[in-house]
């Protein structure tokens, strides 16, 4: 972070200069990301959760609260980095003549967290200098506008008390998105878990009824299976919308959706995603689980099977005939039934790569494998099935149901699935 800390320097020296292009690069929101990466190694990055919200993103969740930010407004990103959140938020609030005025009334509204000094650092310069790029008057030192905004400060947001919070009327997040130990206490996990689900969770616990809250979180705490717990506490905490982004940036491989609402006792479920059109779905037709065979794990032992994997099934094939095999003493399962490989993407031009399996023998499946077997028993009903994950339907259900990289058995019963067509 130290080098951060050389970046700082150098805005300041900018400050001095009144280079209004280079004033107006230090507060583009999506130039701080570049800026970092050439900073920090992608290492830092992570561990400090340091990729920023560019200016789309950032326009999109600002103006997502359902009540405006204006001076009476108290605005907390509690990891707030270099600012980027506050200084869109800052953009909603009128200026005044002078510098000093203008940072009084801003110093009131946002507030910001961050356990990283040169960050709390950056933050303020950039917000000092977002109101100059208005054109409020300099009529005070750095030093005296840094301390007009007392809110943004060296503070770690797992550290918060209640009553520290009990002002705050907009929350903003785009938490990191490493994993962290689960706290237990009144939690949904036990073992590690998201770190954005858990600052997400602890906020939910301590910000006052009616407070408006505007989130970036990860696509996994939208739709992974582990994650079950954490929304059902969200639905029962605030009236929110749920709202499908995509990958965060182009340089972070990661899927993000936006929650926005309100935090009030709800005795409706939040719909985190699209509701079906079909009355029926593969869950209705087949029986679906992980394939059983662990390679790295499994010993070579026992009686000697089909052996199938994602490299030996190719896509949209038939397979009627073996050609490996491999020593199992787990669950082997009798063909026909449909294979469809877990790695999937939504950048993949198809979700549901699938293969029928149709060999007169049993056999062991990896458990990189989602098996899905079709409870009559017939190959009829598995070709049905991979027409339909073929299709472009079920591309648009899955890039809309799970953005992760992954696909997990319960997305894969929710397909819609009609067996008379």
């Amino acid at each position: 972070m130290n080098t951060l800390a050389l970046h700082n320097v150098a805005m300041l020296e900018l400050l001095k200069s009144s280079d209004k292009k280079q004033l107006r690069n230090l507060v583009d929101l999506d130039d701080i990301d570049a800026v970092l990466r050439k900073l920090l190694t992608i290492d830092e990055m992570r561990e400090a959760g340091t990729f920023f919200t560019g200016q789309a993103l950032a326009s999109k969740i600002i103006s997502a609260f359902c009540k405006p930010i204006t001076l009476n407004s108290i605005v907390l990103d509690p990891t707030c980095g270099a600012g980027n959140l506050l200084i869109e938020a800052s953009r909603k609030l009128p200026i005044k003549t002078k510098l000093s005025e203008t940072m009084r009334d801003w110093g009131r509204v946002l507030w910001g967290f961050d356990i990283h000094v040169h960050f709390i650092e950056a933050a303020k310069i950039r917000i000092v200098v977002e109101a100059l790029n208005r054109g409020v008057e300099q009529d005070c030192d750095l030093k005296e506008a840094f301390e007009l905004l007392p809110q943004i400060l060296l503070k770690d947001a797992l550290k918060i008390a209640k009553k520290e919070l009990k002002e705050v009327t907009h929350l903003v997040m785009n938490p990191p998105f490493t994993i962290w130990p689960s706290p237990k206490e009144n939690y949904w996990k036990e073992g590690n878990v998201n770190a954005a689900g858990i600052l997400f969770d602890k906020y939910l616990r301590l910000l006052p009824i009616n407070c408006q809250i505007s989130s970036i979180l990860p696509d996994v705490l939208r739709s992974g299976s582990r994650y079950n717990g954490f929304r059902d506490f969200v639905s029962n905490s605030m009236h929110a919308n749920v709202s499908v982004w995509g990958r965060f940036n182009n340089k972070t491989d990661v899927d993000v959706f936006m929650l926005s609402g309100v935090i009030s006792n709800n005795d409706e479920l939040l719909q985190w995603h699209s509701a079906k059109h079909e009355n029926t779905s593969i869950s209705d037709y087949f029986d679906v689980r992980i394939g059983p065979l662990v390679a790295y794990r499994d010993p070579e032992e026992g009686n000697e099977y089909a052996y199938f994997h994602p490299k030996n099934c190719p896509k949209w094939k038939v397979v009627n005939s073996v050609t490996e095999k491999r020593r199992f003493s787990g669950t082997v399962l009798k063909p026909p039934f449909v294979v469809i490989k877990r790695t999937s993407s939504p950048s993949d031009r198809s979700r549901a790569s699938a293969t029928i399996i149709n060999v007169n023998e049993l056999v062991a499946i990896e458990n990189h494998m989602i098996v899905v077997i079709p409870r009559d028993g017939k190959i009829k009903s598995c070709k049905k099935l991979l027409k339909t994950l073929q299709s472009q339907k079920t591309n648009d259900f899955l890039n809309e149901r799970i953005r992760l990289r992954h696909l997990t058995v319960g997305v894969i019963k929710d397909i819609p699935f009609n067996k008379g067509i």
